[in-house]
């Protein structure tokens, strides 16, 4: 009996990954095997250090699954894909000429698409008419330089990239193979997650797709702002005590901080929910489509303690929970996929859609965005078999060479005996000039080190004057000057290299005074002017280092800059 094929398919979020394995029977059933994910640093301030965190999140995974290599199916966030639906005129309509369609798109690419075309990979899938006989042409576009950072983490961590789509396209084909009898029903999928709220529109021939910047991180923000705590404490707090508030003139939880959090919460969702109103408007009043008979709720953010019973009351009509597993076959499941499907009830139908865009079969929005890299990639073992012939003809002509080459070289070899002779007498007499030259390098060296020793005794006092001059008379001290190089640099006894002084790190405090820092700036304009310090106008962000906020609860505060030289100091070992 063949084995199922296997599918594997990585959700890339804001807060967390998730990477999930299917497999595919003859029959075409879709079934979950496996599933594990991991938690990014919630600091948005780390977003340099995704690809970084994505690739040892994934070999973790791997290595826990005992896999080496595969191939998988990738899902990018609505935050990093720049998705737009576009009702264009085109003669014949969506079942006209595809050599006019394609001229049409690649034309309202450059309109519709914010970026140069040669910086991203982008692609168009056509989602059915409108009411007037315009098609419908979504455009997705993500920026290459993002791309090839994500798909070459994913490769080092043994992961190859085949296909790539967006969460909102994902989410889309995972509802309408999951829930086939809503094709002539107008549905509002509502994906809340950490860094955006997406809005999916699914209907009668239509599609519609917007993302709101705001999710469960603006929640959590909101949250650390009004109890002053960190980040990472108000995201625990949201977790694991969050709710939303019925209301004002609503009964209020007995526990003060419960009912804090709730009003936090229904204060952030108000706002989120007027974005979502003004989008569905938005729909109404350019795409020509019907109101969403049904809300589905999805994402992270879905799990919040009476999110769904306040959409309701705010949207006047029932939100039920998106449920992807419906179809899928749930026969003799491990306890570890159970868990894995409790723990993600609500973040699973990207992983759904991005399985059956790998399948092909059941893909609604079938996109192609590849980097260029993984481009040249495919095209080359699409070229590998004639590649393979010229290889055969190259290394046919190179063996005719190598026989003639085989013959001259018997000749050479005799012409080079009695050259190998005279070589050797001359290599005799370099090696002696060679060991004079080394001397006479040695004896420069040690005077050069002499006159560096005899200049550095007047280095410091010289550099100590020159700041004493450049100091601002009033509001402003040093207390604490440190010589530093390009790095820290630890002084060894035994360390045979010289030091080099390429900077002084001075440290001190200004006054509360009516300038406030504006004083340190003095400082650093004043020392433009140097023979000893390179100090330029458009590098003063880099040399002022500190800069201490006057609060008025400090008669003093700190600050500290790093004064490069204009020529640096050499110490000998």
């Amino acid at each position: 009996m063949a084995k199922p094929k296997k599918i594997l398919v990585l959700d890339l979020g804001m807060q967390s990954l998730r990477l999930a394995e299917f497999s595919i029977d003859k029959n075409g059933e879709l079934t979950l095997s496996r599933g594990a994910s991991k938690d990014f640093l919630l600091d948005p301030t780390m977003e340099q250090s995704r690809p970084e965190q994505i690739r040892l999140s994934v070999q973790e995974i791997l290595k826990s699954w005992g896999l080496r290599s595969a191939d998988v199916c990738c899902i990018l966030p609505a935050h990093s894909v720049f998705t737009r639906v576009v009702a264009l005129e085109i003669p014949g309509g969506s079942v006209g000429s595809n050599d006019r369609i394609k001229e049409v798109i690649s034309f309202e690419a450059q309109q519709n698409i914010p970026f140069p075309l040669d910086e991203v990979a982008w692609d168009y899938v056509i989602m059915g008419e409108t009411a007037s006989g315009a098609v419908n042409v979504v455009f997705v576009a993500v920026k290459s330089d993002l791309l090839e950072s994500i798909c070459q983490s994913l490769r080092s961590a043994g992961l190859i990239v085949v296909s790539v789509t967006a969460a909102p396209l994902a989410l889309y084909d995972a509802f309408r193979n999951t829930y086939p009898e809503c094709a002539e029903k107008t549905t509002l999928l509502l994906d809340m997650g950490s860094r955006t709220t997406n809005l999916v529109i699914a209907g009668p021939g239509t599609f519609f797709a917007r993302s709101i910047p705001s999710g469960g991180l603006a929640l959590t923000a909101a949250i650390a702002k009004e109890l002053h705590a960190e980040l990472e404490a108000a995201e625990q707090l949201k977790v694991t005590r969050g709710s939303v508030s019925a209301g004002v003139t609503a009964e209020h939880h007995s526990d003060q901080l419960d009912s804090s959090l709730a009003l936090v919460a229904r204060r952030v969702l108000l706002k989120t929910q007027s974005d979502i109103s003004r989008s569905l408007s938005f729909y109404l009043s350019t795409h020509g489509g019907q109101g969403p008979s049904q809300i589905l709720l999805t994402g992270g953010m879905a799990g919040l303690p009476n999110l769904r019973e306040f959409l309701t009351e705010r949207f006047q009509r029932e939100v039920h929970f998106f449920d992807p597993l419906r179809t899928l076959s749930a026969k003799d499941q491990p306890s570890t996929v159970t868990s894995f499907i409790a723990s993600h009830s609500n973040n699973l139908g990207e992983l759904i859609g991005g399985a059956l865009t790998l399948s092909g079969e059941s893909s609604y929005t079938k996109v192609e965005l590849l980097p260029p890299s993984l481009l040249k990639r495919r095209e080359f073992f699409k070229r590998l078999p004639f590649l393979s012939s010229a290889a055969a003809l190259f290394l046919g002509t190179m063996a005719v060479w190598y026989g003639y080459f085989s013959y001259e070289e018997g000749e050479i070899r005799g012409l080079t005996s009695g050259l190998r002779a005279i070589v050797e007498g001359e290599t005799r007499l370099a090696s002696g000039i060679r060991q004079v030259m080394e001397k006479t390098e040695s004896v420069q060296k040690t005077a050069s080190d002499l006159l560096s020793l005899i200049e550095l005794r007047s280095a410091y006092p010289n550099l100590l004057s020159e700041l004493s001059a450049k100091i601002p008379q009033r509001y402003l001290w040093m207390t604490e000057i440190q010589p530093v190089g390009d790095a820290p640099q630890k002084i060894s006894a035994k360390s045979s290299d010289p030091i080099v002084v390429k900077a002084l790190l001075v440290k001190g405090l200004y006054l509360d005074n009516p300038r406030q820092a504006a004083v340190i700036d003095d400082f650093v304009n004043s020392l433009q002017s140097s023979d000893l310090f390179s100090v330029n106008e458009n590098e003063k962000s880099k040399i002022i280092t500190q800069r201490g906020s006057p609060s008025g609860d400090h008669w003093a505060y700190p600050f500290a800059l790093r004064i490069p030289l204009r020529n640096p100091l050499t110490f000998l070992p």
